[in-house]
């Protein structure tokens, strides 16, 4: 895929950087270039300025709302773990909120990466709805989006230990490529959240008088 795509790739790279720019619109740009990656690993055609600005305008309102509530969390979350791992050096009761807080900040950008998925595959889905995939998702396939975060930390690690020599990382590639690796670590726990919940629905929809006389 790498091969076929990287020259779109690039593009979604640049693509994704002027959207963002504002920093209010980072979000539904980060949803954009999910969405466009979810595409690609399906095989779907791609016509990239116009599947990134259908994704970016159509789902700015939401899109938004949740990239400032995930970014808040995570803010909190990364601040509960300097605090603790600082007080945990003198009791180590600390460590157990430490721990905590070390796991919901891992796992929010996480359960943010499976809902954007989700939301790339099913449009018109419920927002509860896609809460549920996107936790059902973390919980039986987390290895592979912890790998995705190693892997996007790293390209970020490379740009700074390499730099000046790698300024042009970000500009070329980081982006595009982090939202394709943690798409692809995402996208096979959302669909078996998609297919949990659909057998939950059924099994709680109330069958017809003549099933039941059956």
């Amino acid at each position: 895929m790498l091969a076929r795509e990287w020259w779109t790739l690039l593009k979604l790279n640049v693509l994704f950087i002027t959207f963002a720019l504002p920093l209010i619109t980072l979000p539904a740009a980060w949803f954009a270039a999910i969405s466009v990656s979810v595409a690609m690993l399906e095989d779907r055609n791609v016509w990239l300025l116009r599947d990134f600005w259908a994704a970016f305008r159509g789902r700015f309102a939401l899109t938004t709302l949740l990239g400032l509530g995930f970014c808040g969390g995570e803010a909190l979350a990364v601040l509960a773990v300097i605090t603790y791992a600082g007080a945990a050096t003198g009791q180590l009761i600390f460590a157990a909120p430490m721990t905590i807080a070390i796991v919901i900040a891992l796992g929010l950008p996480l359960i943010a990466t499976n809902l954007f998925v989700a939301l790339a595959l099913r449009p018109d889905a419920r927002l509860a709805d896609l809460f549920k995939v996107a936790a059902f998702a973390l919980l039986a396939r987390p290895l592979p989006g912890l790998v995705a975060l190693a892997f996007v930390a790293a390209l970020w690690v490379a740009h700074i230990l390499f730099y000046p020599a790698s300024v042009l990382l970000p500009v070329l590639v980081n982006f595009s490529l982090g939202a394709l690796v943690l798409s692809l670590a995402a996208i096979g726990g959302v669909h078996l959240g998609f297919s949990y919940l659909q057998a939950t629905t059924r099994s709680q929809t109330p069958r017809s008088p003549e099933t039941q006389s059956a």
